[in-house]
């Protein structure tokens, strides 16, 4: 009985045993469960700790943005204000400029009124000086005129005297002579100048267009062969002009005339001829390395009887330049003259350029020599 009561004992405590055994396995397994469950949430706490770790960094980030802004801001309204104060002021100045602008078009009315009334002043002065241009002219013509035939009488006496009465006289009567008779021939040559001088107030220009390379030549021959120099005259291919050819001619003689005479006395006489547009002119000049001038009295150079050198030293009516100019002018052109003393001088002339561009002309070297 005993033993059985043993085994009995020992069964149910084998039973006892292994439940606890199956217990323990099974809280084994669930502690397993529970390390695992544990691992998982540190894994899940490390990341969360490293999302905060990145979130405190962009929480920085952004409040360093914001005082960023902030300070910005600040700037900004700093310029706002500095701006509306500027505006303050601008429009102050308009204000100022406004009223500046009013009274100035009350003035420029008042301007407007008196130049209005000028105006009528001056067309009633042009009218008269016009009248009394006129009138010069038409005295200078009939004066210079009427002087011809007194003139003529002088000159024929004089011949006559020297014909028959050369006998009587001595050699001073002789050489009184002899200046009576180129004083009268001097005579002749201001009152021709004078003619074309007043002529040229009432002739009308006929406008053609002119090879100034042709005109220049044709001028140059009838100079060579009236008078003796030896100056080595130059031009280039010039440009054509649109003009009354005949006035031009008589420009350019004039002015080539000068040249030679004005150069004559150096050892190698030089004129160039040139020409080129400018400011929608076409300027010719003509240059001499003759005595030249000073240029403080080059507004006396295109008045009528007003020279720079005496008749002895080289003669002529002082009437020439003035020609040119008042053709020059009839043109709508300008003339003008600039030199040194002991340099030579160069006068130039400008016509309104013509339309067309010109052709170099084939006919004439670069350079051409007289």
């Amino acid at each position: 009985m005993e033993k059985g009561g043993k085994s009995l004992k020992l069964i149910n405590a084998n039973k006892e045993l292994a439940f606890q055994n199956e217990e323990k396995e099974k809280r084994a397994a669930e502690l397993v469960i529970a390390n695992k469950e544990l691992a998982f949430q540190n894994e899940e706490k490390e990341k969360r700790a490293a999302e905060l770790v990145i979130a405190n960094k962009e929480l920085v980030f952004q409040s360093e943005e914001k005082e960023k802004r902030a300070a910005e801001l600040v700037n900004a309204n700093k310029e706002l204000a500095f701006q509306n104060e500027e505006k303050g002021k601008r429009a102050a100045e308009l204000g100022i400029a406004n009223k500046a602008l009013v009274f100035q078009n009350k003035e420029k009315k008042k301007r407007a009124v008196e130049l209005s009334d000028s105006n009528k002043e001056v067309d009633e002065l042009e009218k008269r000086v016009k009248e009394r241009t006129e009138d010069l002219e038409s005295f200078s013509y009939s004066v210079s005129h009427d002087l011809r035939a007194p003139l003529r009488a002088i000159n024929g006496y004089a011949k006559m005297l020297d014909e028959d009465y050369s006998n009587v006289l001595d050699a001073e009567g002789k050489r009184f002579l002899v200046e009576v008779r180129n004083n009268a021939n001097k005579m002749g040559v201001l009152i021709d100048d004078l003619l074309t001088f007043s002529r040229l107030g009432r002739k009308g220009i006929t406008n053609a267009k002119v090879d100034m390379n042709k005109l220049f030549e044709t001028v140059l021959s009838e100079i060579s062969q009236n008078t003796a120099h030896h100056a080595e005259i130059k031009y280039s291919n010039l440009l054509p002009a649109v003009a009354d050819r005949n006035l031009l001619q008589q420009v350019i003689s004039n002015l080539l005339s000068n040249a030679i005479k004005y150069s004559s006395k150096k050892e190698k006489p030089e004129i160039d001829i040139t020409s080129k547009y400018k400011n929608g002119m076409q300027v010719y000049a003509i240059s001499d390395n003759g005595v030249g001038f000073d240029m403080h009295y080059v507004n006396k150079l295109f008045g009528v009887f007003q020279r720079l050198h005496s008749d002895e030293e080289f003669p002529g009516t002082g009437v020439g330049l003035a020609i040119v100019q008042r053709i020059i002018h009839k043109h709508n052109g300008n003339v003008w003259a600039e030199a040194k003393e002991g340099q030579g001088a160069t006068f130039y002339f400008s016509l309104p350029a013509i339309d067309e561009k010109p052709v170099v002309s084939q006919s004439f070297n670069l350079t051409k020599s007289w």
